[in-house]
């Protein structure tokens, strides 16, 4: 199952809580922390993201405004059936003690939740104060969310499947983010096939589908980018393939002789000689095929 449809499966676990008498706490769905709130350089800070619901979770952090200084190395990734996603790094050089800045966006069918948080690097000779865990709350975007549909149409002679490759470009009113979806979450749509849902996002923001893998017979389509906007109904986008284009056999030209301008002539090669050369031929193959065997 490709990550855009395990992110659906999340309503199936609001739709569980509603069916026992139980109003679905949006807030009360995810819960984060960093490990501590005050760490040394070079040593590894931790950041855990939990959750019921099968999510796709992306950490973002920033050392002095950038993200060039010892940033994530496993932020982004769905959360397990365990319910908790953990990232752990080494925490890049820092000369004075620096403010670090934490985004978390978890993705889900419901829409996209969001939340932020702090901590401080001191320089590997400058012990930290005691450090406690630091808590991060995570809550659904409070703005209007919407999802839709993508499909494939395909030429005649042009069958199979084709193979996406996604990135979400997020923009809820002053915060942004940019997540390239991990690899096995690919989204595959079949030629002429069924529509496959994608996750809500804020109005405004987009998913750029590239096209890996073509169906067979097809040229590959240009990357597609999808605007989420607030439409009547559903908003469905169909990217089409093109049957390729055949690929033309070049004829060959006659050589000339530059001293005399008259076309070079083929040897001749007796019949005979052909077809014992042809035996020479198979009777060689034959015995890189036993060697192989």
């Amino acid at each position: 199952m490709n990550l855009l449809k395990r992110l659906l499966a999340a309503s199936g676990a609001a739709g569980l809580l509603v069916g026992l008498g139980a109003t679905p706490a949006l807030a009360a769905q995810f819960s984060a922390s960093i490990a501590a709130s005050c760490i040394n350089s070079g040593a590894q800070q931790t950041i855990n993201v939990e959750s019921a619901l099968d999510a796709l979770v992306h950490i973002e952090v920033t050392i002095g405004g950038s993200t060039a200084n010892g940033g994530t190395a496993n932020g982004t990734g769905v959360i397990p059936a365990n319910g908790s996603f953990s990232d752990q790094w080494t925490v890049g050089s820092v000369t004075t003690a620096t403010t670090a800045g934490v985004q978390i966006w978890v993705l889900t069918s419901e829409g996209v939740a969001h939340g932020s948080g702090t901590f401080t690097i001191q320089p590997a000779n400058s012990p930290c104060p005691t450090p406690s865990p630091v808590s991060i709350f995570i809550g659904f975007i409070d703005t209007t969310q919407v999802g839709g549909e993508v499909k494939k149409s395909c030429d005649a002679g042009v069958s199979g499947n084709a193979v996406f490759t996604a990135t979400i470009h997020i923009i809820a009113g002053n915060s942004s983010t940019t997540i390239t979806l991990p690899a096995g979450s690919e989204l595959t749509l079949a030629c002429n096939g069924d529509s496959e849902l994608l996750p809500a996002l804020p109005v405004g923001s987009t998913i750029t589908l590239h096209e890996s893998t073509p169906p067979s017979g097809a040229a590959v389509a240009a990357d597609t980018t999808i605007t989420m906007e607030q439409v009547e109904g559903v908003n469905v986008t169909t990217i089409h393939n093109t049957k390729a284009a055949a690929v033309a056999t070049p004829t060959p030209t006659a050589r000339v002789l530059p001293q005399t301008g008259q076309p070079v002539s083929t040897p001749s090669v007796p019949w005979l000689a052909i077809v014992l050369l042809g035996g020479v031929a198979v009777a060689g193959a034959g015995l890189v095929l036993r060697r192989r065997s």
